[in-house]
């Protein structure tokens, strides 16, 4: 099992590198220009000036050459790669004397740090200055000299913060090691990782309350109705999770929105947002929680419906299925109470092909985030895609198609591990086709 894990974590590495060469190539190919929406199509307008006409076409060559769009394609898709991966940058002579500076107020004792922060920032700074002479005199020469002395503050730590556009893992030879670095927006020029890492959470949150939700109702509804097969109720609930499944989410929102969030219908619930405008700190936990909760409670249901409407297809054709084989005639020909036959014997054989499902339930929540989470206003990767797309913002498209990615292999990943973990008796001695 171990080495499955391996052999497919290894796996996911050419399948991601495949994954974004056809979305950069995509979003590159596709019409229009991110230039264009920073000059706001002025460049190509009609009825002006040669000279300006010239001027504009110079102002969109510069900004091309600024961001990077000037190069070939495969050197923009190797140039990103690579970030991504692993990012090496110098530091400057202020990062690089703000680093000495925390690395020697961080050896300091106790009482020379309280005699530092007694001081106003000129003393501060003579006395600093003075302790490090004392210390370091080779360097102390270069430190008035560095940009860092310029500063208008000196705090007592945290001098020089990494503010890149990726995630730091270490310094070395005053040069700091990066990944994750998706580079900076074309829209707002702040690092996407920033974006991401603030969005990225309620997107998650929705995926996996949706998969919960899914789960919960589709297996019982689904065990539920093979017990009652060819009954009218079974008939009913049936016909109604077939309607369900062949719904569209991004229909269903709207539905969700005009009768469940309309003051002309059902007020019960608001229409965007997660949370109330008026909310802050001072609620408490639980009415944060509570609020939370009556935010979302819409946009979980238009993720979830489809699934669990799927799920309990599936259960009640697997259950019907296993109740039609020999054991189970043997279980009850020992007199096992028809309870115990379906919990303990027909449930887990039928839980096999529900678990692989997961394999493809995952990528389609994911997917499905983005009708969500745009028709509900929800401030996660979904809305930012949208957003990203209609701008021609690529950084922020391509780490958006790059984590929900990540994350729709991991699924099928866990969809592996939990066949295992539900039927002992497969094994995963080597790569399946």
């Amino acid at each position: 099992m171990i080495q499955y894990i391996l052999q497919r974590s290894l796996l996911m590495i050419p399948t991601m590198i495949g994954i974004t060469l056809i979305s950069f190539l995509v979003m590159h190919l596709a019409p229009g220009d991110p230039v264009d929406f920073f000059l706001g199509g002025m460049a190509g307008e009609e009825g002006i000036s040669t000279d300006r006409q010239s001027d504009f076409e110079k102002t969109r060559e510069d900004l091309r050459r600024q961001l990077g769009l000037d190069r070939p394609l495969h050197l923009q898709y190797l140039n990103w790669l690579s970030s991504l991966v692993l990012h090496v940058e110098p530091l400057n002579n202020f990062e690089r004397m703000g680093r000495r500076v925390d690395l020697f107020l961080s050896k300091l004792d106790p009482a020379a740090k309280s005699e530092l922060s007694a001081l106003e920032n000129g003393a501060r700074k003579a006395r600093l200055l003075s302790r490090f002479e004392e210390h370091h005199p080779d360097e102390a020469q270069a430190l008035v000299l560095s940009s860092f002395w310029d500063s208008k503050t000196v705090k007592l730590e945290n001098n020089y913060e990494y503010t890149g556009a990726g995630l730091l893992l270490f310094h070395l030879f005053d040069r700091r090691f990066v990944t994750l670095n998706f580079g900076r927006s074309f829209k707002d020029q702040q690092p996407v990782i920033s974006h991401i890492l603030a969005r990225v959470p309620i997107t998650i949150e929705i995926n996996i309350i949706s998969l919960i939700v899914a789960y919960v109702i589709g297996l019982p509804l689904g065990i539920w109705l093979a017990v009652k097969q060819d009954t009218r109720t079974d008939r009913t609930l049936t016909t109604g999770t077939f309607i369900l499944w062949s719904m569209p989410s991004f229909w269903v929102g709207m539905l969700l929105i005009v009768f469940f969030c309309n003051k002309e219908f059902f007020y019960w619930f608001p229409a965007s947002g997660i949370q109330s405008l008026d909310a802050s700190s001072e609620w408490g936990f639980w009415r944060l929680f509570v609020d939370h909760a009556h935010h979302m409670a819409m946009p979980v249901l238009a993720s979830s419906y489809a699934s669990f409407a799927g799920l309990s297809r599936f259960m009640r054709t697997s259950m019907l299925e296993n109740m039609r084989l020999d054991y189970v005639r043997t279980a009850r020909a020992k007199g096992l109470s028809e309870k115990v036959v379906i919990l303990r014997h027909v449930f887990r054989n039928s839980l096999i092909p529900i678990v692989t499902i997961l394999a493809n339930l995952l990528p389609a929540i994911i997917a499905g985030s983005v009708f969500i989470e745009t028709i509900f206003t929800i401030p996660g990767l979904g809305y930012l895609g949208v957003q990203s797309v209609l701008v021609r913002d690529y950084p922020m498209v391509m780490a958006i198609l790059t984590i929900g990615s990540f994350l729709s292999l991991l699924g099928i990943l866990l969809a592996d591990i939990l066949l295992k973990v539900v039927d002992p008796r497969i094994e995963f001695s080597r790569l399946q086709g």
